[in-house]
Protein backbone atom coordinates (compact mmCIF):
# COMPACT_ATOMS: atom_id res chain seq x y z
CA UNK A 1 0.00 0.00 0.00
CA UNK A 2 1.57 3.17 -0.49
CA UNK A 3 2.16 5.88 1.87
CA UNK A 4 -0.50 7.90 -0.08
CA UNK A 5 -3.53 5.72 0.44
CA UNK A 6 -2.43 4.97 4.02
CA UNK A 7 -2.13 8.90 5.23
CA UNK A 8 -5.32 10.40 2.43
CA UNK A 9 -7.94 11.99 4.46
CA UNK A 10 -11.55 11.24 2.89
CA UNK A 11 -12.47 13.95 1.20
CA UNK A 12 -14.95 16.20 3.03
CA UNK A 13 -18.94 15.64 1.77
CA UNK A 14 -20.99 18.15 1.61
CA UNK A 15 -23.95 17.75 3.70
CA UNK A 16 -27.16 17.11 1.86
CA UNK A 17 -29.43 20.12 1.65
CA UNK A 18 -32.84 18.90 3.69
CA UNK A 19 -36.20 20.99 4.08
CA UNK A 20 -36.14 23.23 6.78
CA UNK A 21 -38.09 22.44 10.21
CA UNK A 22 -40.97 24.86 9.27
CA UNK A 23 -41.36 22.45 6.00
CA UNK A 24 -40.62 19.19 7.72
CA UNK A 25 -43.19 20.10 10.75
CA UNK A 26 -46.07 21.39 8.10
CA UNK A 27 -45.31 18.16 6.24
CA UNK A 28 -46.03 15.71 9.07
CA UNK A 29 -48.60 17.85 10.93
CA UNK A 30 -50.60 17.65 7.53
CA UNK A 31 -50.29 13.81 6.87
CA UNK A 32 -51.03 12.99 10.13
CA UNK A 33 -54.35 15.16 10.17
CA UNK A 34 -55.27 13.59 6.88
CA UNK A 35 -54.53 9.86 7.92
CA UNK A 36 -57.04 10.77 10.87
CA UNK A 37 -59.63 12.33 9.26
CA UNK A 38 -59.98 9.84 6.10
CA UNK A 39 -61.27 7.19 8.26
CA UNK A 40 -63.47 9.47 10.70
CA UNK A 41 -65.07 10.74 7.16
CA UNK A 42 -65.59 7.49 6.41
CA UNK A 43 -67.53 6.39 9.97
CA UNK A 44 -69.17 9.57 10.15
CA UNK A 45 -71.41 9.27 6.86
CA UNK A 46 -72.22 5.73 7.93
CA UNK A 47 -73.56 6.25 10.97
CA UNK A 48 -77.14 6.88 12.24
CA UNK A 49 -77.76 10.53 13.35
CA UNK A 50 -76.67 10.90 16.73
CA UNK A 51 -74.12 13.40 19.46
CA UNK A 52 -71.46 10.97 18.50
CA UNK A 53 -71.89 12.16 15.08
CA UNK A 54 -72.12 15.74 15.16
CA UNK A 55 -69.16 15.63 17.26
CA UNK A 56 -67.39 13.86 14.33
CA UNK A 57 -68.54 16.08 11.58
CA UNK A 58 -67.78 19.07 13.70
CA UNK A 59 -64.03 17.81 14.29
CA UNK A 60 -64.01 16.71 10.60
CA UNK A 61 -65.15 20.32 9.88
CA UNK A 62 -62.54 21.68 11.98
CA UNK A 63 -59.49 19.84 11.19
CA UNK A 64 -60.18 20.42 7.74
CA UNK A 65 -59.90 23.48 8.19
CA UNK A 66 -56.86 23.79 9.59
CA UNK A 67 -55.47 21.48 6.95
CA UNK A 68 -56.65 24.17 4.41
CA UNK A 69 -54.67 26.81 6.78
CA UNK A 70 -51.51 24.98 6.88
CA UNK A 71 -51.61 23.79 3.29
CA UNK A 72 -51.63 27.02 1.90
CA UNK A 73 -49.08 28.15 4.64
CA UNK A 74 -46.92 25.04 3.20
CA UNK A 75 -47.03 26.33 -0.41
CA UNK A 76 -45.86 29.52 0.88
CA UNK A 77 -42.66 28.42 2.81
CA UNK A 78 -42.32 26.06 -0.52
CA UNK A 79 -42.41 29.58 -2.64
CA UNK A 80 -40.07 31.25 -0.35
CA UNK A 81 -37.68 28.37 0.60
CA UNK A 82 -37.43 26.36 -2.05
CA UNK A 83 -37.09 22.64 -1.67
CA UNK A 84 -33.50 20.38 -1.33
CA UNK A 85 -32.57 19.10 -4.86
CA UNK A 86 -33.18 15.61 -6.00
CA UNK A 87 -31.19 12.85 -5.78
CA UNK A 88 -28.44 13.79 -8.15
CA UNK A 89 -28.44 10.26 -10.16
CA UNK A 90 -32.44 9.78 -10.42
CA UNK A 91 -32.97 8.71 -13.68
CA UNK A 92 -35.26 11.69 -15.65
CA UNK A 93 -38.44 9.61 -15.29
CA UNK A 94 -38.53 9.72 -11.56
CA UNK A 95 -37.80 13.13 -11.52
CA UNK A 96 -40.43 14.03 -13.68
CA UNK A 97 -42.76 11.58 -11.95
CA UNK A 98 -42.03 13.02 -8.26
CA UNK A 99 -42.46 16.62 -10.01
CA UNK A 100 -45.85 15.64 -10.55
CA UNK A 101 -46.52 13.80 -7.78
CA UNK A 102 -45.79 16.91 -5.68
CA UNK A 103 -47.79 19.45 -7.84
CA UNK A 104 -50.56 16.71 -7.34
CA UNK A 105 -50.30 16.26 -3.67
CA UNK A 106 -50.24 20.29 -3.18
CA UNK A 107 -53.19 20.70 -5.34
CA UNK A 108 -55.25 18.16 -3.46
CA UNK A 109 -54.41 19.00 0.22
CA UNK A 110 -56.16 22.61 -0.97
CA UNK A 111 -58.98 21.23 -3.09
CA UNK A 112 -59.94 18.21 -0.65
CA UNK A 113 -60.48 20.49 2.17
CA UNK A 114 -61.78 23.44 0.02
CA UNK A 115 -64.77 21.18 -1.71
CA UNK A 116 -65.56 19.76 1.52
CA UNK A 117 -65.71 23.45 3.21
CA UNK A 118 -67.67 25.05 0.03
CA UNK A 119 -70.04 21.83 -0.19
CA UNK A 120 -71.06 21.99 3.64
CA UNK A 121 -71.68 26.00 3.61
CA UNK A 122 -73.75 25.67 0.87
CA UNK A 123 -75.73 22.62 2.64
CA UNK A 124 -75.22 23.07 6.45
CA UNK A 125 -74.07 26.29 7.44
CA UNK A 126 -72.79 27.36 9.96
CA UNK A 127 -69.07 25.81 9.73
CA UNK A 128 -67.15 27.01 12.39
CA UNK A 129 -63.64 25.98 13.80
CA UNK A 130 -64.36 24.16 16.95
CA UNK A 131 -67.59 25.26 17.10
CA UNK A 132 -66.41 29.13 17.88
CA UNK A 133 -65.02 30.88 15.06
CA UNK A 134 -67.36 31.17 12.15
CA UNK A 135 -65.87 30.38 8.51
CA UNK A 136 -69.31 29.60 6.81
CA UNK A 137 -67.90 30.38 2.80
CA UNK A 138 -71.03 32.65 1.58
CA UNK A 139 -72.21 29.80 -0.52
CA UNK A 140 -76.03 28.69 -0.77
CA UNK A 141 -77.97 26.40 -2.58
CA UNK A 142 -78.68 23.95 -0.24
CA UNK A 143 -78.25 20.56 -0.98
CA UNK A 144 -78.67 20.92 -4.94
CA UNK A 145 -75.44 22.95 -4.98
CA UNK A 146 -74.00 20.81 -1.90
CA UNK A 147 -74.00 17.27 -3.73
CA UNK A 148 -71.87 17.64 -6.58
CA UNK A 149 -69.21 19.84 -4.78
CA UNK A 150 -69.15 16.56 -2.18
CA UNK A 151 -68.95 14.39 -5.18
CA UNK A 152 -65.35 16.36 -5.84
CA UNK A 153 -64.60 16.22 -2.50
CA UNK A 154 -65.23 12.93 -2.39
CA UNK A 155 -63.05 11.89 -5.88
CA UNK A 156 -60.38 14.32 -4.37
CA UNK A 157 -60.09 12.11 -1.33
CA UNK A 158 -60.00 8.82 -3.04
CA UNK A 159 -56.96 10.60 -5.41
CA UNK A 160 -55.08 11.97 -1.97
CA UNK A 161 -55.40 8.63 -0.45
CA UNK A 162 -53.87 6.77 -3.57
CA UNK A 163 -51.54 9.46 -4.10
CA UNK A 164 -50.24 9.56 -0.57
CA UNK A 165 -49.77 5.79 -0.41
CA UNK A 166 -47.62 5.87 -4.10
CA UNK A 167 -45.87 8.95 -2.22
CA UNK A 168 -45.19 6.69 0.59
CA UNK A 169 -44.22 3.63 -1.21
CA UNK A 170 -41.74 5.88 -3.25
CA UNK A 171 -40.12 7.36 -0.08
CA UNK A 172 -39.39 3.88 1.29
CA UNK A 173 -38.06 2.35 -1.83
CA UNK A 174 -35.86 5.42 -2.15
CA UNK A 175 -34.90 4.92 1.64
CA UNK A 176 -34.37 1.17 2.18
CA UNK A 177 -33.74 0.81 -1.85
CA UNK A 178 -31.81 3.22 -3.30
CA UNK A 179 -30.45 4.17 -0.20
CA UNK A 180 -30.16 7.97 -1.81
CA UNK A 181 -31.00 10.16 1.35
CA UNK A 182 -34.22 11.61 -0.04
CA UNK A 183 -36.70 10.69 2.69
CA UNK A 184 -33.84 12.25 5.55
CA UNK A 185 -34.43 15.82 3.54
CA UNK A 186 -37.85 15.23 5.66
CA UNK A 187 -37.46 13.70 8.32
CA UNK A 188 -37.31 15.83 11.91
CA UNK A 189 -33.94 16.27 13.58
CA UNK A 190 -32.28 13.71 11.32
CA UNK A 191 -28.31 14.02 9.94
CA UNK A 192 -26.39 13.01 6.75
Amino acid sequence: MSSDASTAKAAPTTPERRYSGIQIALHWVIALIILGMVPVGLVMTRLDPSTLTNLLYEMHKSFGLIVFGLAVIRLGTRFVLGVPPLAPDMPQWQIRAAQISHVALYMLIVLVPLTGWAATSACCAPVNLFWAIPLTLPIGGGFETAGPIFLLHNIFTMALIALVLLHSLAALYHHYGLKDGTLRKMMPGSKR
